[in-house]
Order: C-alpha cells, then structure tokens, then sequence
C-alpha cells in the first residue's frame, strides 16, 4: 500500500468538483415543487436545448414504455412524471459536468457505466418495494461513487493502485490510509456543495454502512444491494465480485428474496445500454 501526504477533503473537493448548471438546478427544483405546472418546467428545460433534445429522446425511449410519441417538452413533462423529469435533468447535468472534461481513462468509463447500473437498480427496488421517491433511489445510486472519480482526477496514478485490493473494506481501508478519508466522505460532500437533498449526501456518505444512515437508512440499504448487484455482475471497476446477496443484511433488512433481486438486474440489464446511450454526447 503506498501511503502518502493526506490531502485536505474541502481542498480537494473544491479544485476537483464542476459545477452544475443553473438551467438544470432551475429545472429540479421546479419538479420538486407542487405548484409547478407542466408548461412552467418545460419552459425552463427548453432553455437548455441540448437538456431539451435529451429529455425528448428519454420520452421516446424504451426506458420508459411510452404507447405515444411525446413531440413537445410539456407533453414529455406530463408524460413522465414530475419524478422521472427530476431524475433526469439531475443525472444529465451530472453526467454533463464531468463529460465536459472528458472521460480520460477506462476506470472512469467503467465508474460510469456502474453507477447508471447502481441508479436502474436502485430506481426498480424503490419501485418493487412500493417506496416513494424512486427517483431518489436513482440519483443515489448514479452519484454513490462520485468521490470516486473526483479521487481519480485528483491523483490517477496513486488512486488506480487502490483498485488491486480485493475487499470493499480494505479498499476503503487503503482511501484512508492514502488520502485520509474515503470516496463516500468525498462523495457526501461533493453532493452538499451541489447543493442536493441532505438524504441524499446522508445515503451517499453512507452506503458501506447503511445501518449508520438514521433517516437516510432506507434509501442508503437500497444503494447498497444495488451497489452489490452491480458488483456481482462485473460492472464495476475490479471485475465481478463473488457475493452471497441474500446473506446481505441489507438484503435481509429490506426482506428482498432471490427470485426478487434477479428480477430487479434483469430489468437493470436491459436499462444500462438504453441510459448510456441517452446520456452520451
């Protein structure tokens, strides 16, 4: 393990984090609030044309069963729902504010294509279990490794020898004894300083231990078996990582069978190509 100078976590997160923009920031709050009305949101996605274009091609997509075509923003914001709206201009703003500085290695493209899979998986849980907020679930589950990348683009060369480590808690073990905190540290507050749900930071900060969350348990156990899902599929960074699921305590917690979990990834499955796609450039 290579040990180095520990590095300040508001320093880091500062010179590492882009900002999100404010047509995107605009737009989420207006899904978050009642009074909104469906023109109203549309307006405000319409400002952003390349936010707008994507918003319709997710309308139009299989990701989300539509039996009509959705030709206008306000057809595809009463369509979708202001939950799904949400979800989405949240996670493209995301997306957007790190594509801009380009994918710069396979680690970070794998980074991505895990933590849409962790989103799908979080999202269809949420909704097997009949919670509300699914979208929630999906922002969480994108952005739990967000710490992860500002890591990465901090100091590729030491991160990426992290990555040998075959266990999450000494893979953890080696961000602490490295940087001096972890990626779920650095991901809570990268979500604090975007200025997002404090349930969502909590879950963020969380999802290793979601039995620690207080009121952001329920959400973080969820990111937590989808997290593993992933994991067990091989859609991570380390490759597929052998994993009794059932034996999971969150799994146990959630009161999640079997024949459940494997419904949830293969619906996930079939999602991740679809939202890849819609989400590069």
């Amino acid at each position: 393990m290579i040990v180095t100078e520990l590095v300040d976590i508001e320093a880091l997160v500062e010179l590492e984090l882009p900002p999100l923009p404010a047509v995107a920031m605009r737009v989420a709050t207006l899904t978050q609030d009642f009074n909104s009305s469906a023109r109203a949101i549309a307006d405000a996605i319409g400002c952003d044309p390349a936010l707008g274009a994507r918003v319709l091609r997710a309308a139009n997509s299989p990701l989300y069963y539509l039996e009509r075509d959705v030709t206008t923003l306000t057809m595809a914001v009463n369509a979708l729902g202001n939950e799904n709206i949400h979800q989405l201009v949240v996670a493209s703003a995301v997306v957007d504010a790190f594509q801009r500085r380009g994918l710069s290695s396979a680690i970070e493209a794998s980074l991505w294509e895990h933590s849409i899979a962790v989103g799908l998986a979080a999202r269809e849980i949420m909704s097997l279990l009949g919670l509300r907020g699914t979208e929630q679930g999906f922002i969480c589950g994108l952005l739990h490794d967000i710490g992860k990348l500002l890591l990465l683009r901090h100091d590729a060369e030491k991160y990426r020898r992290l990555f040998i480590d075959p266990s999450e808690s000494d893979f953890l073990a080696s961000e602490r004894a490295t940087f001096g905190f972890t990626h779920a540290q650095v991901g809570a507050l990268a979500a604090r300083r975007w200025q997002l749900p404090d349930t969502i930071s909590q879950a963020i900060y969380h999802h290793h231990q979601p039995s620690q969350a207080d009121a952001a348990m329920l959400v973080a156990r969820v990111v937590d078996v989808a997290d593993a899902l992933a994991n067990q599929a091989g859609l991570g960074v380390r490759g597929a990582i052998e994993t009794e699921l059932v034996e999971l305590e969150s799994v146990i917690a959630l009161r999640l069978s079997a024949d459940q979990l494997n419904a949830v990834w293969d619906k996930t499955q079939s999602g991740v190509a679809e939202t890849l796609a819609l989400f590069s450039r």
